[in-house]
């Protein structure tokens, strides 16, 4: 009977060391997703700034123009 109890204390305490790598785990693949997601909304922002950016020089090449 000993024996069998010590293996199920061994096993609970491998399954509570395994829980917690996979928590840790978790943490970190969420901490990538936010990070990527961070990324992309930085990205768009660029784009948009760019965009905004060569529209501007169009129109200042415009009222340049018609003075």
């Amino acid at each position: 009977m000993s024996e069998a109890y010590e293996r199920e204390r061994q096993n609970n305490s491998r399954l509570d060391e395994l829980a917690s790598k996979v928590s840790a785990l978790r943490g970190v693949t969420i901490d990538i997703y936010d990070n990527a997601r961070d990324q992309h909304v930085i990205d768009n922002s660029n784009e948009i700034f760019s965009s905004f950016s060569t529209s501007l020089k169009g129109s200042a090449s415009r009222l340049g123009r018609m003075a």
